[in-house]
């Protein structure tokens, strides 16, 4: 898993850009609803909306040392969330890919 090509961090990012957009659409049509708040509830700043509660809170990288300090359990649960799933993502990719150590040595 050390070298696996950028692919993996691309669907990695792919696949949280997907929550977000769904989120947003949710969050825009049905605000108030509980299943749609667990997955984020959203901010506006200007033109910008973040990610201020649920799971998409949790996705998003913090902003600043000062956020790390004052809420350790999200930089926790961001950084367990971008290895394990860049790991997984890794580990897939290596398996569909066919350049796995089995791989490389049949094409020898």
């Amino acid at each position: 898993l050390f070298y696996t090509s950028n692919i993996p961090i691309i669907l990695q990012s792919a696949l949280v850009s997907n929550i977000y957009f769904l989120s947003q659409i949710l969050s825009s049509k049905f605000a108030g609803n509980v299943f749609v708040n667990l997955i984020g509830t959203w901010a506006e700043s200007g033109y910008q909306r973040y990610p201020i509660g649920g799971l998409c809170y949790y996705l998003s990288p913090p902003e600043t040392i000062s956020h790390i300090i004052t809420d350790p359990i999200h930089a926790i649960i961001y950084i367990i969330f971008m290895l394990g799933s860049c790991a997984f993502l890794s580990k897939t990719w290596i398996d569909v890919s066919g350049s796995s150590a089995k791989d490389v040595a049949r094409q020898l």
